[in-house]
């Protein structure tokens, strides 16, 4: 065997051994690190937002104070503050985008974008009645005053994370993703769910 063979036998095995290394699983969080799978990274992606919301869905869909809920008799729901307490940079909305739009598709409620944590999420239910005493626009065309629904509920959230170093030497990356849904004339809890999502990786792994 030439010496190029062996260098390039030797190049081949380190890099099977450090793409091993680097490999990131699900695991149960536990002290056992019970392997639940692959993970395409150590931090957040489209996967974990997709299966998180899908749980927390059905959760809420399923609760008492909302399963007899009658599509005639949908129920407002605006989005109230939802906190990424977590390193990395998080599009938050692409969770709460597929939350909401499974619950108005239950036909058990509807969402407001004229209220919202922060401001509305669509200005435009404010900005056309900025167009009242304007001459240039019909004014029988105008939404009147006392149009506007209020929300009957508003949900609320947020996601965080846990990294510890595991005795190995790997990383553990726990995420913690809490949602409530909050009844505003009472200001009481209806629901509440919290997900939890664990991996493990390389120390070489990153969460970003």
């Amino acid at each position: 065997m030439t010496k190029i063979k062996i260098l390039g036998l030797s190049l081949l095995s380190a890099f099977l051994l450090n793409a091993c290394s680097s490999a990131v699983s699900y695991t149960d969080g536990r002290a056992g690190q019970e392997k639940q799978g692959d993970a395409l990274t150590l931090g957040l992606d489209r996967e974990d937002f997709e299966n998180a919301a899908d749980t927390m869905i059905q959760s809420m869909l399923k609760d008492p104070a909302f399963a007899s809920i009658r599509p005639g008799q949908r129920k407002v729901i605006a989005i109230g503050r939802i906190v990424n307490d977590t390193p990395q940079r998080i599009d938050t909305d692409r969770m709460i985008s597929k939350i909401t739009i499974a619950l108005r598709k239950s036909g058990k409620f509807v969402l407001t974008t004229a209220v919202a944590a922060g401001g509305a999420k669509d200005s435009m239910s404010h900005d056309v009645r900025n167009l009242r005493d304007n001459d240039e626009f019909n004014q029988a065309t105008i939404a009147k005053k006392g149009t506007l629904v209020s929300p009957d509920f508003s949900l609320a959230g947020k996601i965080r994370q846990d990294t510890v170093k595991l005795p190995n030497g790997k990383i553990q990356a726990e995420y913690f993703f809490h949602l409530t849904v909050t009844d505003l004339t009472s200001g009481l809890a209806y629901w509440e769910d919290e997900q939890t999502v664990s991996k493990t990786g390389s120390s070489k792994a990153v969460t970003w």
